[in-house]
């Protein structure tokens, strides 16, 4: 699939947006300090709380995150070790899922190294491959690998996707060289204080994107950092090609209209091209879309015309989940059909467009009141929050 990525600033942020087939498809802005999923810290425990079996946990100064008592058994302490964790030690965490919402970033002390094609597990003994790889063959050999590699050891691996399409070569590389980062870590955190920065998480901006192995990926940015680190990391690659942008008299923001995508993409209404819109409004709860016939010619009202409106709305609401990154539950109020068989071809519609989402959307069913039940799994935060969080800084 051919795909562009924009990378710029946008009031002191890194702004990321991916466009497919012309239309902007994921959007995320990003410090470029920000902490990530998979950033390693030195933590000191500021709070227990018993009844919800866990502590708070605090990485950076300021920066506070939920560390389960109940899921991490085992604490890397940097300290005196205890048999009962207690206010004021200082552990090893791994940032483990982002801060949604009110929430604050999940920690774990199960250390785990991301590549291009395995997730190392420093302190598990488990193999993992991905449900992606459907034949048993192929998940036979990986699985024996896999055992290989790790023996009786207390590290595991998971094989990602792209692991069936590599050499076991290249993938007993990318081990070891996990394996040498997770020993490097393991016996120097003990010597660093605390809120110190053990593990930096390397920085690939199309990560955002969700780039995958078949992408032919053109990317135009007007940072020479950013410039610099793609280039570096793809080198010369016959699937992503890279341009600087510099023209200082018409900025790459306008040029893209990405001011203009970054007030549509905020927006409740979304307009569609037969004059129907979609109206989304996200609570503390859930997410409703409304699917309402608004502008659109209504010479017939009658039943295709209604089906026509709602198969256009199915694909403008994923497009519109992935760009705005919705998750959680997720309810669709289509135009009420009389027809239970064109019901179904939406319903089937409806999921055939969210399986193009690189991140799990299930559609669920839809209910006795006509309204269609989702859910998209939890990523980073929704763009409205990374906009609101970057308009309280000014």
């Amino acid at each position: 699939m051919a795909k562009e990525v924009i990378i710029t600033n946008y009031k002191k942020q890194h702004l990321i947006v991916s466009i497919e087939d012309g239309k902007a498809v994921e959007i995320f802005l990003k410090s470029p300090d920000e902490l990530e999923i998979g950033d390693i810290f030195i933590g000191k425990v500021k709070n227990i709380v018993d009844n919800i079996q866990a502590a708070f946990v605090e990485i950076m100064p300021g920066v506070i995150g939920y560390y389960s008592l109940k899921s991490n058994k085992n604490h890397l302490y940097a300290g005196t070790e205890r048999k009962k964790l207690c206010v004021g030690d200082e552990i090893l965490v791994q940032v483990e899922r982002g801060g949604i919402k009110t929430k604050s970033f999940v920690l774990t002390s199960k250390i785990q190294l991301q590549g291009e094609n395995i997730v190392f597990l420093g302190n598990q003994h488990f193999i993992g491959i991905s449900k992606k790889i459907t034949s048993d063959a192929v998940r036979d050999s990986i699985r024996e690998l896999g055992q290989g590699l790790i023996g009786d050891a207390h590290k595991g691996i998971i094989f990602r996707t792209s692991a069936a399409k590599v050499s076991q070569e290249q993938i007993v590389e990318e081990y070891h060289l996990f394996e040498v980062y997770y020993n490097n870590i393991m016996s120097t955190y003990k010597k660093l204080t605390c809120c110190s920065r053990v593990y930096l998480r390397p920085r690939n901006w199309l990560n955002y994107v969700h780039v995958s192995e078949g992408d032919d990926v053109r990317v135009v940015t007007d940072l020479p950092d950013i410039y610099d680190s793609v280039r570096e990391l793809y080198g010369v690659s016959d699937r992503i090609q890279y341009d600087f942008y510099e023209d200082p008299s018409y900025p790459l923001m306008k040029l893209k209209s990405l001011e203009t995508l970054i007030e549509r993409v905020i927006s409740k209404r979304v307009w569609l091209r037969s004059g129907a819109s979609l109206v989304i409004e996200t609570t503390e709860a859930l997410t409703s879309i409304d699917v309402n016939t608004s502008k659109a010619e209504m010479h017939k009202k009658d039943e295709e015309t209604f089906f026509r409106i709602n198969l256009e709305a199915a694909r403008e609401i994923c497009r519109q989940i992935r760009l705005r990154n919705l998750s959680g539950i997720i309810i669709v109020d289509f135009i009420n059909l009389s027809d239970r068989e064109h019901e179904e071809q939406l319903l089937s519609e409806l999921a055939k467009e969210a399986r193009k989402d690189p991140v799990q959307v299930n559609v669920i069913d839809m209910t006795p009141l006509g309204l269609v039940e989702m859910t998209r799994k939890r990523t980073y935060r929704p763009f409205y929050e990374q906009i609101r969080e970057v308009a309280s800084y000014e």
